[in-house]
């Protein structure tokens, strides 16, 4: 059984009503049965705009980490297609925008190209987790925003108590 409701005053606070369905559902066992209890952070799945959000904070950390590093773009062309190109650019969210569509092609039904506004979340978690494991062998380390994004552990909306 699982119980939805806040936090007021570091307490979990539900409904009444779950709480009654709860005692209801506690009362249908003997005592000294062994029961667990589990109590996590409910995360809202996300949506376009926090999608947008974090691939825009991916090509920043990128940015960052590769000027740390000394990374530019004829290094990580180089690194990615192994030829000699000319050196001292570097990185800027316009390329790494292009570039990412260029080397992690995403598509749509009926074969054509598609950028992120048209991706769904689907696409949009396989094209940030493409973009990551390219640019690992460099040393820049894009974190996953929230693990369990792509997988469906997470309700949409929080259930209604039922009698």
């Amino acid at each position: 059984m699982k119980i939805f409701g806040i936090t007021i005053n570091h307490e979990f606070v539900a409904t009444p009503e779950q709480l009654q369905l709860e005692e209801h559902y506690l009362s249908s066992y003997k005592d000294g049965t062994l029961m667990w209890r589990e109590t996590g952070k409910y995360n809202q799945p996300k949506t376009k705009k926090q999608v947008k959000t974090i691939f825009g904070l991916m090509m920043s950390s990128t940015i960052e980490q590769a000027n740390d590093l000394g990374i530019d773009v004829s290094y990580l062309l180089k690194f990615l297609t192994d030829d000699n190109i000319p050196k001292g650019q570097g990185l800027t969210k316009d390329f790494l925008h292009e570039l990412m569509y260029i080397i992690c092609p995403t598509t749509d039904g009926e074969g054509r190209r598609i950028t992120l506004s048209k991706m769904s979340i689907e696409q949009a978690s396989n094209l940030f987790e493409a973009f990551r494991n390219i640019v690992a062998p460099l040393g820049i380390v894009i974190p996953d925003p929230r693990p369990d994004w792509k997988e469906n552990k997470i309700p949409d909306k929080i259930p209604a108590a039922k009698e």
